[in-house]
């Protein structure tokens, strides 16, 4: 087994650079663990407000980060922990990019690393078993008896992340999860190279032309609330559809995601339309619904993949 490192992080808003938790796991040649961090992160003063949804997902609330060190602290014990090492993310598409996008805001050398993600694996190796790639149902496919605890805590989706990735390796051979994960960075480059001023102004057509070959959320039963910023709600709507997925007017018992679009992560406040349909939401999964709840810019960043 080749020894690599998982990571995970979480954020307090919707800018990937706002991360406020990070855990990096090495896992050994045995598939255990040898060497990690694991740490809260004051998010840089120019994205350091909390967004209700990233809080609601993860739980980390500006007070609890208040005293915790900066990203330019932390990075060096992460380094340490990476080495030389491949890393690895369940989404890939999200975590490899905070990583990217902080390195960038403090001026810091990139961690270049060969990465690999999970999620495109799971899409690639578990097509005919798993519809949802979620990190709970994966985890849970080849974990049945260990159910995935503290869900979106950084390091028990980096551990779980790991466990996976090391199962694959068990089952199959090095060079085959090279061919099914190459680097995206020149797919990603010619995505992100839509100007902002086109996505806001998207029709339908538009973002299919961008994201209609993505299989990210096939089979997905997906719902929208609040205002989105980069298209009206219709044309996100077909292009739910053309990829695949189920468009719901209404949240439902059978939606499986709910996207949510705030004008002013700011200015949310409890009993606003989003805020309803999140509390239905969380209502509906502590009853055991597997809804997952994204905001926009979530949304997106997963269909690049």
């Amino acid at each position: 087994m080749q020894p690599f490192v998982a990571i995970d992080f979480e954020t307090a808003n919707e800018q990937r650079r706002s991360a406020c938790s990070v855990a990096a796991v090495r896992f050994d040649n045995k598939g255990e663990i040898a060497d990690k961090v694991v740490a809260l992160i004051r998010p840089h003063h120019s994205v350091d407000y909390f967004n209700p949804i990233n809080t609601w997902v993860h739980g980390i609330t500006a007070d609890d980060v208040k005293e915790a060190p900066e990203w330019p602290q932390i990075e060096p014990r992460v380094r340490e922990v990476i080495g030389e090492l491949p890393i690895v993310a369940h989404n890939m598409a999200f975590d490899g990019y905070v990583l990217s996008d902080l390195a960038e805001l403090y001026g810091l050398e990139p961690i270049a690393n060969r990465r690999f993600c999970t999620v495109r694996l799971a899409r690639r190796l578990l097509y005919e078993v798993l519809v949802s790639r979620r990190l709970p149902e994966v985890f849970g496919h080849y974990f049945p008896d260990e159910p995935l605890t503290n869900h979106h805590e950084a390091f028990s989706d980096a551990y779980a992340c790991g466990r996976i990735f090391a199962r694959m390796q068990r089952d199959q051979d090095w060079n085959t999860l090279e061919e099914l994960c190459p680097p995206t960075g020149s797919h990603v480059s010619r995505l992100n190279a839509v100007s902002a001023d086109k996505r806001n102004r998207a029709r339908a057509q538009d973002l299919i032309a961008i994201y209609g070959n993505s299989d990210a959320i096939e089979g997905e039963r997906i719902a929208i609330t609040g205002t989105l910023q980069c298209a009206q709600r219709a044309a996100v709507q077909e292009l739910i559809r053309s990829v695949g997925a189920v468009a719901e007017k209404n949240l439902t018992k059978k939606t499986t995601m709910l996207v949510v679009g705030i004008p002013n992560p700011r200015s949310w406040s409890p009993g606003a339309s989003a805020s309803r349909k999140l509390n239905m939401a969380q209502k509906m999964r502590e009853e055991g619904s597997p809804i997952e709840v994204v905001t926009e810019e979530e949304f997106f960043r997963r269909l690049l993949d």
